[in-house]
């Protein structure tokens, strides 16, 4: 728990990216009860290849960045986000969901998903399997902003939501118990309090209405210690709870009809990933009254 939800199953599913950055993200949601589904907008600000140099954003040190121009690992990036359905989210919280990376993990990895009493096993398998089936990633395109920045959208449908949250659920409380003889910067309160918990199904998140909840086993003391030491950056619209068994997350409300969250992710716009689209997928290109209109409809249910 050095990390928000910091288990190796969701190190898996959403995995750190460092080429392509945008500077700021917003996202609005809806929970449609009815339906069992959560429909999300993603909306990027401000994209652009960074300057960094190294392994993690360089294919080698002759592949280099300008402002006019991205490097060839941050091409096969952006490239791979137009063929695949990849999702990125915020930036020191940068969560990224990739189903063809999520579907080779299977194809890889059968023996360790094969065993209930493994670490990283068949809970954790059909948890893979039902974001791969119940997550649907769409790309609407991409527009400049007033200041004259490349920003882009995307849709991600949650089906049976329900469900994969159940799953989701079991399986943090199984990683979690799996690691609290690792958990020795906390207090031996916190660790007899998770165990306690875990006797039983305990909802990490939970959805009611618009209204998502994630919750923390910890300690009070151990709660404040998390928050400052963990929780210093926080995206516009999550806030706070502190209770007395858990410190919790929580975003929108039970009765909104839509919610929002926004984050200042990166700094250092340059005008590169907007040439290279110009160049090699014109097409893409659209104008943000277009794109708008597709992201309400889709939070409205129309499409």
């Amino acid at each position: 728990m050095n990390r928000l939800l910091n288990f190796p199953l969701l190190l898996l599913v959403f995995s750190f990216s460092s080429c392509i950055e945008f500077e700021r993200e917003k996202l609005t949601y809806v929970h449609d009860e009815e339906k069992d589904e959560l429909r999300v907008t993603l909306r990027y600000e401000g994209i652009f290849g960074n300057f960094a140099k190294g392994k993690n954003s360089q294919n080698g040190p002759d592949d280099v960045t300008t402002k006019d121009s991205l490097n060839q690992k941050q091409i096969e990036q952006l490239e791979s986000v137009l063929e695949q359905e990849r999702a990125f989210f915020f930036s020191n919280w940068i969560f990224e969901y990739d189903k063809r990376g999520l579907s080779e993990m299977l194809k890889h990895e059968p023996n360790k998903l094969s065993s209930e009493e493994s670490p990283f096993g068949l809970p954790e398998k059909d948890l893979i399997e039902a974001l791969i089936k119940n997550v649907e990633v769409r790309n609407l395109g991409f527009y400049l902003d007033e200041k004259s920045r490349l920003c882009g959208a995307q849709t991600l449908r949650l089906s049976n939501a329900s469900q994969v949250i159940a799953k989701a659920n079991a399986v943090l409380g199984r990683q979690l118990h799996a690691r609290i003889p690792e958990m020795t910067k906390y207090s031996k309160r916190t660790l007899s309090l998770i165990e306690r918990k875990l006797k039983r199904k305990f909802p990490f998140i939970r959805l009611e209405g618009n209204l998502v909840t994630v919750a923390l086993i910890l300690d009070q003391e151990d709660q404040r210690k998390f928050a400052k030491d963990t929780l210093k950056k926080m995206p516009d619209g999550v806030r706070i709870e502190y209770q007395k068994q858990a410190l919790l997350l929580k975003c929108g409300g039970a009765k909104e009809e839509q919610s929002k969250i926004g984050m200042k992710c990166f700094e250092g716009y340059a005008p590169n990933a907007q040439k290279y689209l110009e160049e090699n997928h014109k097409g893409l290109l659209l104008g943000s009254e277009q794109i708008t209109e597709k992201m309400q409809n889709f939070i409205a249910g129309l499409n």
